[in-house]
């Protein structure tokens, strides 16, 4: 395993997880705008609900990409490796550590962006199995497109 390679992925993840957490919170921002602020009648009474699960959507929908990200590093990485069981390992823990704070920074600024509106919205407890499964896909990806990346490169 190189270290530089490990901190490299971990370092990238950081950046797009920064990066697509700020999207999530303009995102979720506006729609709690659009379907709950100052609504009345019907929507008064849904408009939490809906903002709820678009909390929910978006966070699944970018955590999704991190075992994107993943393949996409694990590839670049590996191709840089001397051998396939070096990518392997680089690129699995680096993707897998890197996922994880990935999703902690997407989790953290969504939840910490919610609004009055959001109430009924998740909490950053009740999405850490989601963050256990991320972790866990973009590590297996990483490690195996790493070592793929190696075999080409």
């Amino acid at each position: 395993m190189r270290i530089e390679g490990t901190g490299f992925l971990v370092a990238c993840f950081a950046v797009i997880g920064l990066g697509v957490g700020v999207v999530g919170v303009v995102a979720t921002g506006w729609a709690e705008a659009a379907f709950a602020t100052e609504a009345a009648g019907d929507a008064e009474r849904f408009g939490p609900i809906f903002v709820a699960q678009l909390y929910l959507a978006v966070t699944a929908a970018a955590l999704i990409g991190a075992p994107v990200v993943a393949g996409v590093l694990g590839i670049l990485v590996g191709s840089r490796a001397y051998s396939g069981r070096e990518a392997a390992s680089t690129c699995g823990i680096g993707t897998g550590v890197g996922a994880f704070g990935y999703g902690l920074l997407v989790v953290g600024l969504i939840v910490g962006s919610q609004g009055a509106a959001a109430e009924q919205a998740y909490g950053v407890s009740d999405a850490f199995g989601a963050l256990v499964a991320t972790t866990a896909g973009s590590a297996l990806v990483g490690g195996i497109t790493g070592a793929l990346g190696a075999w080409v490169g």
